[in-house]
């Protein structure tokens, strides 16, 4: 793991693939369509008037749909939901803010799609949503900036999303990774050795207390080093898409080549005491739920 104040031992430095300068419109462009397929509440209908529905395009063909076939309000609510939380890396207040605005939405089809809409529990979707495609992790840190990966530190976890999307895009249908998964996924493995030099990732725990387990405490830059000084102790709830776990580095390590044997090596043999995750983005601190001070910090360490 990387420690709280980001010292590295090593002054080598790993190949990362440049993302495309587009990308700062491609993530407006991206935005902005989510944003125009956000359905509108309707405004309340006049004393004597006829409907207030909107007669657009669209409803004229959901008029058509059988009420049997049509989506019901909490399948719609979910369903915004699970696309904010992976086509937008929404951190979990983000998420709620749209699942309540969802739920508003489809307040008007009660009655319209069949006796199963009902009133959606909006608490049910985000705790549902957030089991499914969120990872509660923890983090180590002298303060609370101390969460920036020390490569494109200025590139957001959905930034890099769409560049790996963009590249699979242009990659397809002969390679549909193109080489940058294969380059991550080396940078990955590079930063779980303790070279964060220029790395792209930040390095958090699925449970903080385990490191103090960590057979690497011989050395001044191990897991049981830092979680016995750091001063405190940060909890993120960041999107599973997000999070790069040992395993998932070494799935992609195995389509690598001969040079990568070394790494593929050293990650599978990661202490399992540590279970570190890596989170890919410059943005940690958009996911941050708590902090508190160091509960497993050693008396009488100076700051």
């Amino acid at each position: 793991m990387d420690s709280f104040d980001n010292v590295n031992a090593s002054a080598a430095r790993i190949s990362y693939v440049e993302p495309h300068q587009e990308e700062t419109a491609l993530q407006a462009d991206f935005e902005l369509r989510l944003g125009e397929h956000r359905p509108v509440l309707p405004a309340p209908a006049s004393a004597g008037g006829g409907s207030s529905r909107t007669a657009t395009e669209g409803n004229r063909r959901a008029d058509l749909i059988p009420k049997s076939e049509r989506c019901t309000a909490a399948n719609f609510v979910r369903a915004r939901a699970q696309l904010v939380a992976t086509l937008t890396c929404a951190n979990v207040a983000e998420l709620r803010r749209e699942i309540e605005l969802a739920a508003q939405t489809s307040t008007p089809w009660s009655g319209a799609t069949g006796p199963s809409a009902g009133g959606v529990d909006s608490s049910r979707v985000y705790n549902d949503v957030v089991a499914s495609s969120y990872a509660e992790l923890q983090r180590f840190q002298n303060h609370a900036s101390h969460c920036k990966p020390r490569g494109l530190a200025n590139q957001t976890a959905m930034a890099h999303l769409r560049s790996m999307a963009a590249a699979r895009f242009d990659a397809a249908p002969w390679n549909i990774w193109g080489g940058q998964r294969l380059d991550l996924g080396r940078a990955a493995a590079e930063h779980m050795r303790g070279d964060t030099t220029s790395s792209p990732f930040v390095s958090l725990s699925e449970e903080a207390s385990q490191l103090l387990l960590s057979p690497d405490d011989d050395n001044e830059y191990g897991a049981k080093v830092i979680a016995e000084n750091a001063n405190e102790l940060h909890t993120y709830t960041v999107p599973s898409i997000t999070a790069w776990t040992a395993d998932e580095i070494v799935s992609i390590l195995e389509d690598g080549t001969e040079d990568d044997e070394p790494d593929l090596a050293w990650v599978s043999d990661t202490p399992t005491e540590e279970r570190e995750v890596l989170f890919l983005g410059g943005n940690l601190d958009d996911y941050r739920t708590a902090s508190t001070s160091n509960p497993y910090r050693k008396s009488g360490k100076e700051d």
